[in-house]
């Protein structure tokens, strides 16, 4: 489980990881309202405050216990995946031209892209593979992969890729 995924839960309860101690540098992490610290993960146990003087739902239970089980770099945000689309042609089949990655860990233009393909890791960039991408392209060609880029949307639970 991420951080970003255990804040989503914590929110709803009106918590947060606390920013300085997120476990995601060490095996301690705090969990914080607006005027408390609520919950102590020290690396071994598991501190509740007496000051919040609430209890806590299961599902909360569940993700702190999956949060202090998640090795420490599997809690770190994952990075934001784009697309990169050049262009969309008006078949009868919808077809992408966009970037992706071969076998060879090389960048090409594929032409015949479908939407689902547009879900694969394979079409999916970080900012750092599109920087490197850019480098080794003209001017001109550069100036078509910013217009391109197109921000993917994370899955939703249990949705398949096609």
């Amino acid at each position: 489980m991420t951080k970003d995924e255990l804040n989503g839960i914590l929110k709803k309860e009106g918590m947060y990881l606390s920013p300085v101690s997120d476990g995601t540098f060490n095996n301690v992490f705090y969990v914080v309202n607006e005027s408390c610290v609520e919950v102590k993960f020290d690396g071994v146990d598991f501190i509740f405050s007496r000051d919040g003087g609430r209890g806590y739902g299961k599902k909360t239970v569940a993700a702190l216990i999956d949060y202090a089980n998640t090795p420490i770099e599997e809690r770190k945000p994952k990075p934001q995946l784009y697309n990169i689309i050049i262009a969309q042609q008006c078949d009868p089949d919808l077809y992408y031209v966009a970037w992706r990655k071969n076998e060879f860990n090389d960048f090409e233009v594929d032409s015949g892209t479908l939407e689902p393909e547009l879900n694969c890791e394979d079409y999916q960039f970080t900012q750092d593979e599109i920087y490197l991408l850019k480098k080794e392209l003209p001017e001109n060609q550069k100036k078509m992969v910013d217009l391109g880029v197109t921000p993917v949307k994370p899955k939703e639970e249990g949705a398949l890729p096609f």
